[in-house]
């Protein structure tokens, strides 16, 4: 009846205002719907076109009526219709612009902001009062607690700490959302679906995410399919009866997967047709079914679904040619499971007790963590069940860079207008996460966002070097041992007392820059490196450039399989420019924290990895701002972005004679109108590189430590300024970042009184003199704090507000500046680099229970 009733009002329209011109961006036939004309058709074949406006093109010529038809009615109208038509006029509510692209179309009712009444979890007070005036200039109402008429719940940070907040939307039947669903309504004035923008919570995807994958042959049985153990891939000569296939349509919030195996009994060989279909993400949307079934039949029903599925045949996927993505249709994923890999020995090396020393053992289980990657693999939002970890393939990462770049070319673009720019925005992203499945996909539209995904596919190329060197499998059994020799790299750990060792801890204690303040580093070991080959590769430029030096570099602990094995790599030539601020190329720095910043640490996983290698710099290119480049002019053999800040050239220290180490602590560089705040080296030859050293570093938060005031008379002196200080009331302490005290304990017997001593490396208080007596200053209310640091993986719970005989306290007063400088509670927000309020609130709640 409704296609009919369409029928109707298409007719009635091209009778009355003439025939609708093709869509103008897909060529594709356009129709009247609520208000507007919409395109039916493609924009490409992996999108729908979202064409939609209300002052369509229309033909030059008379509506046509059948031939053959017998209605006197319609012959009558015929012969007397004119070939000039009227404009049709749209109601004022449905004329907005007349070329709009997914969502841009008329508003109604439902869809204004008036009807966006939303909750939100997550947030500090401060951004939950900007975005209750924000809502509410906007038109929409904000919830403080989720009621029955509430429309969504917005969740900020990480869901599961809002699991009961989430189960209770869910029971309401309450949609949850990412924040950035707040924004695209606000900027879109208008209520938009939700589909793109839900949360699923990890326990709920956890398990799709802990895929088993058992390697059989050249393959892998589904879990679900219940026949892993007993079951194994069918294959006939070349082919292998496995496929997985995506679907991502942003316009139609469509993100789907469908997986297709024939699996054949070890023993009998019995066959089975196994699908598992569903929405990325998602495991209770979906299905999965298993047919018994002959050989022969059981290949005829996996080409029929997988020409029904993709709209080509099996053969054509198989052979790589004359495959096309059909629209609406689901598009092959490229899974490597290591199909060139020998067959690992199992119960064999698994027990085999490692030959190397306890150092680098350690250094080993860090870097062969399955927990890691897969750890990694859920931060970028990758779907694991239909993409085991570390199976996707080279293909589908180049595919994605591809579709990344033509992203970059259309953010850039200001020839297309809005409407076809959107469009092809959209179609592009939906190439991205189809290639790439993700949780959540979404639309691609800004540079940050952009930036992200391009560090998601780098770091994604070294899981997959890491899964084909040694392998994710369930069943693969390989020692420490094994998996170290296919690194094809030495590594050494280094004596402690060795000259190196303590050069290296200098460099690395010198040259933290002074604005990364909220943490510092600690080395816990240093190895020396020699890759396969670099050696050789290295020598003519270490023979025939001058000014070498040893540098900083920073990367994911998941990327450092990669980088062991294969070295320093430049981004691939189908990788976007934008995000190489002097283009592609490897980049190094001379401070460690700068290079520190990419490890990507928290405070769960507080160790990380950095290279120090050496780097033939020769004659640089020296640059104040971003300027993308594929090489340096010529004449020149790399590129140094110049900083703010520099170490002091004064301070440099010389390793191997030659080679320059930039050990000095940070000062001014004299750099005038500079957009760098540190110095960044790029080389643009990997030959220009020899990795030297591997550091397992720790990144110390800066903890901040409370306890509470005793009745003693000894001296604290603190360079901390008023600033830095926090009055906790409940316990009548205040809270000091620990990097920026220092103490001075002169007995350990109290005493009525205690000459003052100098503090450590000089450091005094303004107001206190030497030898200066201060007891006439203390009073028995005086606040007291830590004077040992935490360990990373030391907590809250190690601080004691009333113990009085624990080793690890030394109770120090702080004397009373009432005479010149009154001692006032500071904000949270002096504390932008501290985790000063999510540690105190914590601490006060351990202390209430």
């Amino acid at each position: 009846m409704e296609e009919i009733n369409a029928n109707i009002v298409s007719s009635a329209d091209g009778m009355l205002f003439g025939a609708l011109g093709s869509c103008s961006l897909c060529s594709g036939s356009v129709y009247y719907f609520g208000g507007r004309y919409k395109c039916h058709g493609y924009v490409s074949a992996w999108s729908k076109c979202a064409y939609s406006t209300t002052e369509p093109t229309r033909l030059k010529e008379k509506w046509k009526v059948p031939e053959d038809s017998d209605n006197e009615y319609l012959c009558k109208w015929f012969k007397s219709q004119k070939a000039k038509k009227p404009d049709r006029i749209l109601p004022p509510s449905s004329s907005r612009s007349s070329n709009v692209v997914d969502g841009k179309s008329q508003l109604t009712k439902s869809e204004s902001l008036q009807e966006l009444k939303v909750a939100i979890v997550g947030m500090s007070n401060e951004s939950l009062e900007e975005w209750k005036s924000k809502i509410g200039a906007a038109g929409g109402v904000f919830h403080m607690k989720m009621k029955k008429e509430t429309y969504c719940l917005v969740v900020n940070g990480n869901p599961e700490e809002h699991d009961s907040e989430i189960r209770r939307a869910r029971r309401m039947k309450i949609s949850v959302v990412r924040e950035e669903y707040l924004v695209d309504c606000i900027n879109k004035k208008r209520r938009l679906p939700t589909d793109q923008y839900k949360i699923e919570v990890a326990s709920e995807t956890s398990r799709s995410g802990m895929v088993t994958v058992k390697v059989k042959g050249r393959s892998a049985v589904h879990e679900q399919s219940g026949l892993q153990d007993s079951g194994h891939i069918l294959e006939d000569g070349k082919s292998i009866f496995n496929t997985t296939l995506n679907m991502s349509d942003l316009s139609t919030g469509i993100n789907s997967y469908y997986i297709l195996q024939i699996i054949q009994e070890d023993r009998g060989g019995d066959c089975y047709v196994f699908r598992k279909w569903g929405r990325v993400g998602n495991e209770k949307i979906g299905g999965n079914k298993l047919e018994m079934m002959s050989k022969s039949d059981a290949i005829r029903e996996f080409k029929r679904l997988f020409l029904d599925k993709t709209g080509n045949s099996w053969e054509a996927w198989e052979q790589k040619r004359n495959f096309q993505k059909q629209p609406g249709r689901f598009f092959p994923l490229d899974i490597d499971y290591g199909v060139n890999k020998l067959e690992p020995r199992k119960n064999e090396l698994g027990d085999v007790k490692s030959q190397f020393a306890p150092r680098l053992i350690e250094l080993m289980k860090m870097l062969f963590n399955v927990e890691t990657y897969r750890a990694a693999m859920m931060e970028f939002e990758i779907n694991m069940s239909e993409m085991p970890l570390g199976k996707l393939s080279k293909s589908n990462i180049q595919k994605g860079f591809e579709a990344l770049t033509e992203i970059q070319n259309l953010l850039s673009n200001i020839v297309y207008e809005p409407s076809v720019k959107e469009s092809l925005i959209v179609d592009a992203s939906n190439r991205f996460f189809t290639v790439i499945p993700s949780i959540h996909p979404h639309v691609i539209r800004d540079e940050n966002d952009f930036k992200s995904k391009v560090k998601m596919l780098e770091a994604l190329q070294d899981i997959e070097i890491a899964s084909r060197l040694v392998g994710f499998d369930s069943e693969n059994d390989e020692s420490l041992d094994e998996k170290y020799k296919k690194l094809c790299c030495d590594v050494a750990p280094l004596p402690h007392d060795s000259t190196d060792y303590q050069m290296v801890k200098k460099f690395l204690l010198n040259t933290h820059a002074p604005t990364h303040k909220d943490w510092t580093l600690e080395v816990e070991d240093v190895f020396a490196l020699e890759r396969d080959g670099e050696f050789d590769k290295y020598a003519p430029y270490r023979d025939n450039l001058k000014n070498k030096m040893l540098l900083w570099h920073g990367s994911r602990l998941t990327n450092f399989v990669g980088i062991l094995s294969q070295g320093l790599r430049i981004a691939p030539p189908e990788a976007p420019s934008t995000g190489y601020m002097f283009g592609k190329g490897v980049y190094f720095a001379d401070l460690v924290s700068k290079s520190a910043q990419y490890c990507y640490t928290d405070k769960k996983d507080a160790v990380g990895l950095l290279l120090l290698s050496e780097v033939a710099l020769g004659e640089m290119y020296e640059l104040k701002k971003a300027k993308y480049m594929e090489s340096p002019p010529e004449g020149k053999h790399s590129t140094k972005g110049l900083g703010q800040k520099t170490p002091n050239a004064l301070e440099f220290e010389k390793w191997r004679d030659e080679i320059t180490v930039p050990c000095g602590s940070p000062v001014s560089s004299g750099v005038r109108a500079t957009e760098l705040m540190y110095n960044e080296y790029i080389v643009y030859n990997t030959a220009q590189v020899k990795m030297q050293f591997l550091l397992k570093v720790a990144s110390l938060q800066s903890q901040l430590m409370q306890v509470k005031a005793q009745l003693a008379c000894k001296l604290a002196g603190s360079q901390a300024t008023n600033s830095q200080w926090v009055r906790d009331t409940s316990h009548q302490c205040y809270h000091v970042p620990i990097e920026s005290q220092w103490m001075n304990n002169t007995s350990d017997n109290a005493q009525p009184c205690h000459p003052y001593i100098h503090p450590p490396h000089g450091l005094m208080p303004s107001m206190m003199q030497p030898n200066e007596c201060s007891h006439q200053k203390m009073r028995s209310d005086d606040h007291y704090i830590f004077e040992e640091s935490m360990s990373p993986k030391s907590s809250v719970d190690d601080v004691d507000h009333d113990g009085d005989d624990s080793p690890s306290l030394h109770h120090k007063a702080w004397f009373n500046r009432d005479h010149d400088h009154t001692l006032q509670p500071c904000s949270r927000k002096s504390f932008q680099c501290n985790d000063l309020g999510e540690l105190q609130a914590l601490a006060l709640r351990m202390m209430r229970s």
